[in-house]
């Protein structure tokens, strides 16, 4: 990413450290992955891990958005979109498709990231 090249001292987003916080892109590029495996799955006949992929993508939207926000809320909404995150990954990893494993990585990153982030909101 462009901006990662300006992170010096404390990234580029100074009025909005949280911008920067790789907790915040590793739920980004869950719910990206998700959105899109989910498709996927929806393409190739697999709806019950397609409704999965798309609510983890939904829950990391929420987090995202509690991050950003400062919520009160955010301790609770990072755990459940651990639990999400970790739901999904474990479906995702029974899957033979090759997405469907990335989308288990992305995944199990974010579940680590969220069970990671109360000490920082």
């Amino acid at each position: 990413m462009p901006h990662r090249e300006n992170q010096g001292n404390g990234g580029k987003h100074k009025e909005f450290p949280q911008a920067d916080s790789p907790h915040l892109h590793a739920m980004m590029e869950c719910m990206s992955i998700c959105v899109a495996c989910s498709k996927k799955c929806i393409e190739e006949g697999h709806k019950k891990t397609a409704i999965l992929c798309a609510e983890c993508a939904d829950v990391c939207a929420l987090a995202i958005k509690s991050a950003s926000n400062q919520s009160e809320f955010n301790s609770q909404i990072m755990d459940l979109c651990a639990q999400v995150c970790k739901r999904c990954a474990d479906e995702c990893k029974k899957m033979q498709a090759k997405h469907c494993q990335e989308c288990a990585e992305a995944c199990q990153e974010c579940a680590e990231a969220c069970s990671g982030t109360h000490s920082y909101s």
